[in-house]
């Protein structure tokens, strides 16, 4: 059984490439929402982002507020790293159990992430290989402002704040371009995993 990373920058559109290959079969994890589980109340994470960041980050209900959280982290590297070196360790430890626990262990595995760096520890460190889907800038931010309507602006930060499409481009062991219809995008999709199964087989 193969574990493989699946990335791409915001509004590449990896979220759907995950959703196609669940469909296909694959036993998919989403990492931002592994990310959200353990920054939930009562979880030493979210004990330890308040610590780091203050009370300010924190809703009335005592929930995290991800937008406050999101303005400090996404303005300033080295407050993203700290935040980074508070949940990453868990997240990864969170993705391994729900991988183990999986009902078919023969089910090949993607672990959908938006950083997956292969020359660093982490994820990079758990998969046998890495996916990157591409789209052009402009195209992104357009998916992403009529997803999210964020502003120009947010979209930008958001952007410059991500390891750029070409590092990580160079980084994949297999590319899938998301600049044309889905019709094509599924074809890519239903591609690679054929490409894969027969690898394992």
């Amino acid at each position: 059984m193969k574990i493989y990373g699946l990335t791409g920058n915001i509004g590449s559109g990896k979220s759907t490439v995950a959703r196609m290959l669940r469909e296909l079969g694959a036993f998919t994890l989403d990492a931002d929402e592994v990310a959200r589980e353990i920054v939930s109340p009562g979880e030493p994470a979210l004990a330890e982002i308040v610590a780091g960041f203050g009370r300010e980050i924190l809703r009335e209900d005592g929930t995290l507020d991800r937008e406050a959280l999101a303005e400090v982290v996404f303005a300033d590297e080295r407050a993203r790293a700290r935040l980074n070196r508070i949940t990453h360790p868990r997240i990864l430890e969170r993705i391994k159990e729900r991988i183990s626990a999986r009902d078919d262990e023969q089910q090949m595995v993607f672990v959908e992430a938006s950083l997956i760096d292969r020359k660093s520890g982490g994820l990079n460190d758990l998969i046998d290989g890495l996916v990157v889907v591409t789209c052009p800038g402009e195209l992104r931010e357009h998916r992403v402002a009529e997803r999210d309507g964020m502003s120009p602006e947010e979209i930008r930060r958001r952007m410059d704040s991500q390891m750029s499409e070409a590092e990580k481009a160079s980084q994949a062991d297999f590319l899938i371009e998301n600049s044309s219809d889905m019709e094509n995008l599924d074809t890519q999709v239903c591609s690679l995993f054929e490409a894969l199964c027969a690898v394992e087989s």
